[in-house]
């Protein structure tokens, strides 16, 4: 089921088991774990004492396969999206793991290379406790994680990290954005007149289009944004479950104190499109380009600072909508090279009818959008080193022209 889910090459489209239902599989390993690093170089990043590559070493093949394609046959094939860095790195640590799948066959015989030298190895696969398995393949594919908040430099820089865009109304990540949200609008003029503005993006992995657009509306000004606006052209699949998903999203931000108008209205909307079509027995409702009424805002003083917008491989759905309207903002893009997602967005979750398995698929589609489908968004200044190390990203940022 997974490997059917990833065929389709889209990130939004998931077969899954929860992890309270995961049946614990025996695992296997060889001793070692290898991970790509960023110029895609298979590398050991774990290792047990008495493993017969040293950390570092870089996979050459193995039973004759060249290792990229060895990774993309046993991995690719059950995560999708191969042909992303993204996927490779966040995923790639998964390849000298064996949890019993028939329809792979785990290699016998490897070669690495250690500083020019050649090293063959025979793979002695042994079991591995998952207490044991779970700090090594963490050692694999690594993100910082900031907590939502301001902080301000010696220099006066403002740093904005933004972890999470997650959508649930009163949950974790609304309650840490919309205070700071509410003190990037009353704080603009000073803020906007800092050296540099950085916008964390780092450890985001999507959520609600909704807060990066408050943001930008904060820091650039909502006419600013309101110029960005595009005729988009949405199609939205009509049908109870969708309009039932939509309609509880609703609920929850009516009974939230603070909930966002625009999403209110959003919503609504959405939901009575989606109804009309169902009466009218079609299949899809065609969003407007705007639910919310066309407002006149004045233009605000364009900000001094030299905003900067950080990402890392993670950067997907909700966090890829925040880099595209700040880039066009003129946001200066470093970091990494992002995630992708395609044209279908807007998941609704689904409980199989075995009650174990779980199924996320999109309910609409753009048609026509500016950024292509699985496009990832490369940045202007990449950040070789560790984005994880936030003081040596800060040095760095410090350093560009």
């Amino acid at each position: 089921m997974r490997a059917y889910a990833a065929s389709f090459d889209d990130g939004h489209l998931r077969f899954y088991v929860p992890d309270k239902d995961q049946p614990r599989l025996p695992a296997r390993w060889p001793g070692f774990l290898t991970a790509f690093d960023s110029k895609d170089v298979q590398r050991v990043v774990s290792r047990a004492d008495d493993a017969p590559v040293p950390l570092g070493a870089r996979l050459v093949s193995c039973d004759g396969k060249a290792a990229d394609r060895l990774a993309a046959d046993h991995v690719g094939s059950l995560v999708g999206r191969w042909a992303l860095h993204s996927q490779r790195v966040s995923h790639g640590g998964e390849l000298f793991l064996d949890h019993g799948n028939p329809w792979i066959a785990r290699p016998s015989r490897c070669v690495f290379d250690a500083a020019g030298r050649s090293i063959p190895v025979t793979l002695d696969w042994r079991p591995i406790d998952n207490a044991s398995l779970v700090p090594r393949l963490k050692a694999t594919y690594q993100r910082a994680h900031e907590p939502i908040g301001i902080r301000t430099w010696a220099d006066g820089t403002v740093w904005i990290a933004l972890s999470d865009f997650d959508g649930a109304p009163g949950g974790p990540a609304a309650k840490a954005l919309e205070p700071l949200i509410a003190r990037l609008r009353a704080e603009r003029e000073t803020i906007v007149a800092a050296p540099r503005i950085v916008l964390d993006l780092r450890g985001n992995d999507g959520g609600s289009s909704d807060w990066s657009r408050q943001i930008a509306e904060a820091i650039w000004g909502e006419a600013a944004v309101a110029a960005t606006d595009k005729e988009d052209i949405v199609d939205w699949r009509a049908s109870a479950a969708n309009i039932a998903s939509i309609r509880e999203f609703a609920d929850e931000l009516r009974k939230t104190p603070r909930s966002s108008r625009r999403m209110l209205q959003w919503a609504d909307v959405i939901v009575a499109g989606m109804e009309k079509s169902v009466k009218d027995g079609k299949p899809y409702w065609r969003a407007p380009p705007d639910v919310e009424a066309k407002t006149s805002h004045p233009a605000l003083p364009a900000p001094k600072a030299r905003i900067f917008m950080v990402t890392d491989s993670g950067c997907g759905s909700a966090c890829l909508d925040a880099a595209d309207l700040w880039l066009e903002l003129g946001a200066i893009h470093v970091g990494a090279e992002t995630s992708a997602d395609t044209l279908y967005m807007d998941i609704r979750r689904t409980v199989l009818p075995s009650g174990v398995g779980r199924l996320n698929a999109a309910m609409k589609v753009y048609r026509g959008r500016t950024r292509g489908n699985n496009v990832a968004l490369v940045p202007k200044y990449p950040y070789d080193g560790d984005l994880v190390d936030t003081g040596a990203l800060e040095r760095w940022i410090a350093s560009l022209p």
